[in-house]
């Protein structure tokens, strides 16, 4: 996003942010290119203003130009209320995934216990039958549904495995 700044967001991001070496436009430009919309709200004198967070600064912006206004830090009292309703909604859709991966396990297990019966049943016929023809048929379908038994382990193990790489994901904002 190219902006200007205003000479008040100039002095306050020199002074509210340790920008190092950079010039406050180059800073500005950099954390507005990654910055989210957070909405459009009244500033401290209760105009209208587009806001843009990243990395803890809030970027107030006129309505109608690329104009930055100012730039405040972070409430640090609503940091703890925000980030507990991520966590909240974090540990909610984990409760939601985990029983969805259990659900997909038990099912992959009665399909399992399925094909099972399925191997008994053409057992029973291969030992009833008598061409040969048919004999090969049913003999390369129970091995056909064996190769399939073994591949549901893999498929119930990477669906739990899927589980653990969301859990590590999420140790990084919890």
């Amino acid at each position: 996003m190219k902006v200007t700044l205003s000479h008040h967001a100039k002095k306050r991001i020199t002074k509210r942010f340790k920008i190092g070496n950079q010039t406050p436009e180059a800073w500005a430009s950099q954390m507005l290119s990654n910055a989210i919309f957070c909405g459009i709200g009244p500033d401290n004198n209760g105009e209208d203003a587009r806001m843009y967070s990243h990395r803890g600064a809030t970027f107030m912006l006129a309505v109608d130009v690329d104009v930055v206004k100012t730039v405040i830090p972070p409430n640090k009292s609503y940091i703890n209320r925000i980030r507990r309703k991520v966590t909240n909604f974090i540990t909610e859709e984990i409760t939601k995934m985990s029983q969805q991966i259990t659900e997909e396990v038990a099912r992959i297990d009665k399909f399992r216990d399925e094909l099972e019966e399925e191997i008994a049943h053409l057992e029973d016929r291969l030992s009833r039958a008598r061409s040969l023809p048919t004999k090969l048929a049913l003999q390369s379908r129970i091995n056909a549904v064996r190769m399939r038994i073994d591949e549901l382990p893999a498929e119930s193990h990477e669906l739990r495995r899927e589980l653990t790489r969301t859990a590590r994901g999420v140790a990084a904002y919890v």
